[in-house]
């Protein structure tokens, strides 16, 4: 079942591919949040996982970034923090 807004889905769990779709990254970045213990999930197989969407949802709660206060209309439904990210210092130069 896709998920469209998940304060609203119905059922009490997700799977790690559906959470993954909703939250525009691949499973295996789930799958890592998993193991490090930031994201709460039941393991039902070796690699069955569900997650309860409470938990996706306190997940979300505790890794949102502040929106950007330059634009009004930055604000999406999913986490930014969840994927990876890209820091540059700025005394190294890219090619």
């Amino acid at each position: 079942m896709r998920i469209h807004d998940l304060a609203a889905h119905p059922t009490r769990f997700v799977t790690i591919a559906e959470l993954a779709e909703y939250w525009a990254v691949s499973c295996q970045q789930i799958y890592k949040r998993v193991d490090s213990g930031a994201l709460e999930a039941i393991q039902l197989g070796s690699r069955l996982y569900r997650v309860r969407t409470t938990a996706a949802l306190e997940y979300e709660r505790r890794v949102r970034v502040a929106p950007d206060h330059t634009s009004e209309q930055n604000v999406d439904k999913h986490p930014r923090a969840i994927g990876v990210q890209r820091v540059l210092k700025s005394n190294i130069r890219l090619t």
